[in-house]
Order: structure tokens, then C-alpha cells, then sequence
């Protein structure tokens, strides 16, 4: 990331180098270089509402400041966007072969490629939409199923649990816990409930 300072340097050096050399020398030029640079500002952070300008200086103040403004781009490898979107690794790369990552192209060794979240992506549809939102939605989504996931094991532990106090006609501490003596079955039984209680006791902890 550019520092204060040499965001600072590119500032008062193109008021001195672009008005008096570009702009006098080829003004077509400066108003084109204008125009693609202000295009570039309005497609690369469209949340920042500028009007229109011709003027170079200004343009290039604005770039500094939405430089020195802007957060990080998180990228993504092959293998995190793979989990994220419960696929393997190799749709992953057939995705970017096919162009649904659009403008991202795959170089040298594809386990070291970074998928930035400012592209777009395909999705099934044809529906075109930013990598970063789509990747929200996904980890949201897992996020769910992670939770649902969750409390399907703890109903689980739980219904386990409830058999083993029908089968023996109370809780662990009122039958197998208050035993002297217990049979083979009754010893794998009460093992077996040990842990159940256990975890249900880390999982309530974990809340």
C-alpha cells in the first residue's frame, strides 16, 4: 500500500509535470488520459459519487485519497474458493478456464494463484456478479449448515442419552453410576453414557 508521503510526491509533481509538459504538448492526449483515468476511479470504487471532471490534477488528488481510503483486497486461492463453494480444487481451475472468473487468468504454478474478490464472477445462471458478494453469500450459507450441522449432533447426543435412561430406568448417577458390580453389557453402557455426557456438558460450555 502507497504511504502518505508518496501519495503526496505524485500529487504536487503531476500539478508541475502533466500541466506544463502534457497538457501544452499534446492536449489531446491530456483530455483522453482524463477521461480513461476518471473512468477507472468511477469503475474501480463505484460507491464514491465524483462528478464529472476534465481536469488531470484533480483526477489524479482523487485517485490519491481513494488509494489511501481503500481497505485491502482480499484474495482468494484455488483451494480456499473450493471449500467455500464446496467444490474440489479442480472445478475450481475449470471455472477459471472457462472464464467465469471474468478478466482473471491462470499463471504458472495454479496452487499459487490469489483470486482477487474485486472480480466478477459467472455464476450458473448467467447471472454476472463481484466475487466478494458472492463469496458472502457462500460463507454465509456454510455458516448455517455449520450451525444445523450442530444441533443435529446435539439432538443426537440427546436422543441417545433418553435411550439409555429408558433402558435402565433412570440417569446414569440413579442406575449404572450407582453400581458396585455391572455386568459386560452394563459396562459398555455406561461408557458409552460417560461420554454422551461429556460432550453434551462441552457443547452446553461452548454456548
Amino acid at each position: 500500500m502507497s504511504t502518505k508521503q508518496e501519495l503526496e510526491l505524485v500529487i504536487e509533481k503531476s500539478d508541475q509535470v502533466l500541466e506544463h509538459t502534457i497538457k501544452q504538448a499534446d492536449p489531446e492526449f491530456y483530455r483522453a488520459l482524463s477521461n480513461v483515468l476518471h473512468d477507472y476511479i468511477v469503475i474501480t470504487n463505484p460507491r464514491k459519487q465524483i462528478a464529472f471532471r476534465k481536469d488531470l490534477r484533480g483526477l489524479i488528488r482523487l485517485m490519491a485519497e481513494t488509494v489511501n481510503q481503500a481497505k485491502p483486497v482480499r484474495t482468494f486461492s484455488t483451494g480456499e474458493l473450493a471449500r467455500i463453494f464446496g467444490v474440489s480444487v479442480q472445478a475450481i481451475n475449470k471455472w477459471i478456464d472457462e472464464g467465469r472468473f471474468l478478466g482473471y487468468k491462470r499463471e504458472g504454478n495454479h496452487r499459487h494463484n490469489r483470486i482477487p474478490e474485486t472480480v466478477s464472477f459467472v455464476m450458473r445462471t448467467g447471472e454476472v456478479l463481484p466475487l466478494e458478494g458472492v463469496v458472502a453469500m457462500y460463507e454465509h450459507q456454510l455458516q448455517e449448515q455449520q450451525v444445523d450441522d450442530a444441533v443435529d449432533h446435539r439432538d443426537a447426543v440427546l436422543d441417545e442419552i433418553s435411550r439409555l435412561m429408558k433402558k435402565h430406568g433412570g440417569t446414569y448417577e440413579m442406575t449404572l453410576g450407582a453400581k458396585t458390580e455391572r455386568t459386560a453389557q452394563e459396562e459398555r453402557d455406561a461408557s458409552i453414557w460417560l461420554a454422551l455426557l461429556d460432550e453434551l456438558r462441552d457443547m452446553n460450555e461452548a454456548k
